[in-house]
């Protein structure tokens, strides 16, 4: 997708299941770890200030699928290098909304957020450290 016209403007990744009510998401993430985009971007989703990523599935009843985890963990590091301080987050963690368990009881919420904390980071630093340092390899 192209960048973001309000760069400044985004300030989650908000995270929801299929069995959320909710519509107008950015992506979408099937069981076999396709991502899809359903909505561009710099249009506004069902959260202001956020990219609205659905992962296919009822997290309440199932774990997602390990290529869920993986698509969503490569969609976070490309969203990440695009809005260096987007954040993380759970749709049940959005005040003012009705109650809700979304992404789900079975999803690795905490175990997504500690790897969105450390690993995501260092991702993010190797391949800008890559793009900057492949553009003198020749010299």
């Amino acid at each position: 997708m192209a960048s973001h016209p309000r760069r400044g403007g985004v300030k989650f990744v908000l995270l929801h299941h299929g069995a959320c009510p909710g519509d107008r998401f950015h992506y979408r993430i099937a069981p076999d770890g396709t991502v899809r985009a359903e909505l561009a971007e710099a249009e506004r989703g069902q959260h202001p200030r956020s990219i609205g990523v659905v992962i296919d599935g009822d997290f309440d009843v199932d774990a997602p699928a390990d290529a869920q985890i993986e698509a969503l963990k490569g969609l976070l590091l490309t969203l990440k290098l695009r809005y260096p301080d987007v954040q993380l987050g759970a749709h049940r963690q959005v005040r003012g909304g009705p109650p809700t368990t979304c992404p789900g009881r079975r999803f690795p919420m905490k175990a997504l957020a500690a790897w969105s904390r450390d690993e995501l980071l260092r991702q993010r630093q190797d391949v800008l450290t890559r793009d900057f340092e492949s553009q003198y390899s020749k010299i």
